[in-house]
């Protein structure tokens, strides 16, 4: 049991990924959580190939959507990792859990189903009794009695002759369980302890999570349904050789362990609390608030943008797109007017105007032909009324006014790499630049939007410390810097006074990426204000995380994140998965 990890979904539909229970070759098996906290165990094929259109009317199946589907979850460990764990059990313990998976079966076969891959992995062992995770990959239900048989001759380590006589009798599950009548036994008590080792395990990855006070029943049977046709003899002869093979090898088994696993330690709060989502309509790489933090623009990688209403969580209006061209390069709102800067090949910016409630385009877009795409990116102001744009030859940054399509002012900037950055007011203009040579110093500037007049002293990074990302507080009045990262080196994060531009704490290094961490995690290293004052998020190779203004991390971070942002009220955090299968934003707030 794991937390997601950076090719995990964090949500599948209205499920949250709290976790990953199994992992295999075709799919994976992982802890969920609904709308009403109610725990599912959700099964990921990896693709449409592995999901049959029977499994989705399973019994005990909630919900389904190719190439996933939602099942009750069963609070407890495997046949197979009890079996690893403890060795074989004593045959006290063959009639509760052939009880169990016999009612399971029984439900199943009276659909008309076959599981078909009944192992001991398939069987789950909880406080109530056995549980089998429901699949309908089989043909004949007597196959599914014959590897119950099996199952219960292997793992425990003296089966009842009950259990034996009724099984050579090739009997149907609904018969097996008439016949065993109900299980009251408890579990021998290394089983107990190995189910309570589990559950605090398990409690790790619920948060605010609380475990059901009772397992839930998958399947409940009123009256046993009626039996299906029976099999031949050959079927009856094949299962008592089946039998009698297993049971000959009971003297080799391993003898019962007396001590128990110890519990795990419980986790630690999380910085970071889930609220709820929004779904779009594809899967969502970049986001957006309005000025009243009441819409969510929602950037798809099919090119389309979605208009959410974070109040119901619903999309608004039609949807913005597909739009044509390279890509997005910026989003910002101007009351309820999207504005979206794009590129068209390698040379022409086009920026537009949208009415959010609506989706409709408003006003001629501005189109500017010739900017500079070498180490260089336009960028939009807060509000959605002014622009900068990187052009060559010579190389400067200009201004545009995008509501006239006015171009007010430039600045000559002969560095290669060059980003500029607004002031959430606008009136600061944050512009960095380097000229490409690792033996030459990097530097910062502000400069006042109006006049384009330099404010202050520049800031200077020497040696290899190039920036990778900065940004300003809400009030105007701190910058925050991250520099470094390459090579799978820890980035530094400085805070700076604009008016003064010194430093006003020590700097502080984030975790290094990790070894494995894809070529396109390592470029984008962002440190931004957190939800309050005196806290930062950090964003580094997918992770997210929460700072102290003096570094120091609080609590876990959300692995797996494409991209994040903050809400101008500072109340939520909203960000987007790196799976393409998610097609959620997730929303969260501080604790």
């Amino acid at each position: 049991m794991r937390r997601p990890a950076l090719d995990d979904p964090l949500w599948l539909g209205p499920y949250r990924v709290l976790a990953e229970l199994a992992r295999g070759d075709t799919s994976r098996t992982l802890l969920g959580s609904g709308p009403d906290n109610r725990l599912v165990t959700l099964q990921l094929f990896a693709d449409h190939n592995g999901f049959r259109a029977e499994e989705a009317v399973l019994p005990g199946v909630i919900a389904a959507d190719p190439p996933w589907l939602a099942t009750e979850f069963v609070p407890g460990p495997s046949l197979q990792d009890v079996l690893d764990t403890l060795g074989a059990l004593p045959g006290p313990a063959a009639p509760r859990l052939a009880a169990g998976v016999a009612a399971d079966l029984a439900r199943l076969h009276h659909a008309g189903l076959a599981h078909g891959n009944l192992t001991p992995s398939a069987i789950r062992l909880t406080t109530a009794g056995a549980r089998l995770i429901a699949r309908a990959a089989g043909r004949e239900p007597a196959d599914d009695l014959l590897a119950l048989g099996s199952i219960l001759a292997a793992s425990t380590t003296d089966p009842p002759e009950a259990i034996r006589r009724c099984l050579a009798a090739n009997p149907t599950a609904a018969e097996l369980l008439a016949a065993l009548g109900p299980s009251t036994a408890p579990w021998p008590p290394a089983i107990e302890q190995l189910l309570a080792a589990y559950t605090a395990e398990l409690g790790q990855f619920l948060d605010d999570h609380q475990l059901p006070s009772g397992d839930p029943v998958i399947y409940q049977i009123a009256d046993p349904p009626p039996p299906p046709k029976r099999s031949t003899a050959p079927r009856r002869r094949l299962l008592l050789g089946a039998l009698a093979l297993v049971i000959a090898g009971l003297a080799a088994w391993i003898a019962w362990p007396p001590e128990p696993p110890a519990a795990l330690p419980p986790a630690p709060q999380p910085p970071l609390v889930e609220s709820g989502f929004l779904t779009g309509r594809g899967h969502p790489q970049a986001v957006k608030f309005s000025p009243d933090s009441k819409l969510l623009a929602a950037a798809g990688t099919d090119t389309t943008i979605d208009i959410l209403d974070v109040a119901t969580r619903k999309p608004v209006g039609e949807r913005i797109g597909p739009i044509p061209g390279s890509g997005l390069t910026g989003m910002a709102f101007h009351g309820t007017t999207l504005v979206t800067s794009r590129l068209n090949g390698d040379s022409q910016l086009t920026v537009q105007s949208w009415d959010a409630p609506t989706g409709r385009e408003t006003g001629e877009p501005l189109v500017i032909d010739h900017i500079d795409r070498d180490g260089a990116w336009p960028t939009l102001s807060a509000d959605g009324t002014m622009l900068t744009v990187p052009m060559p030859s010579p190389r400067r940054l200009e201004l545009w006014r995008i509501a006239d399509h006015t171009r007010v002012g430039r600045i000559e900037t002969p560095g290669l790499f060059r980003y500029a950055e607004f002031s959430p007011d606008g009136r600061t203009l944050a512009l960095y630049q380097w000229d490409g040579r690792s033996s030459r110093p990097s530097q910062l500037e502000l400069r006042d939007a109006t006049s384009l007049k330099p404010i202050g002293k520049p800031i200077t990074w020497v040696d290899r410390d190039r920036l990778t990302s900065f940004a300003f507080t809400p009030d105007g009045r701190t910058l925050i810097t991250t520099s470094g990262g390459e090579n799978h080196t820890a980035p530094t994060v400085r805070q700076w006074d604009t008016a003064t531009q010194e430093e006003i704490r020590l700097s502080f290094a984030l975790a290094p990426p990790p070894g494995d961490a894809p070529a396109d995690h390592l470029r984008f290293t962002v440190a931004a204000p957190g939800l309050d004052d005196q806290h930062l998020l950090a964003f580094t190779a997918g992770t997210l995380t929460v700072h102290a203004l003096d570094g120091k991390q609080d609590g876990p971070g959300l692995p797996g994140i494409s991209s994040f942002t903050i809400s101008p009220d500072r109340k939520t955090v909203a960000t987007t998965s790196d799976a393409t299968v998610d097609h959620t934003v997730h929303l969260w707030h501080a604790p």
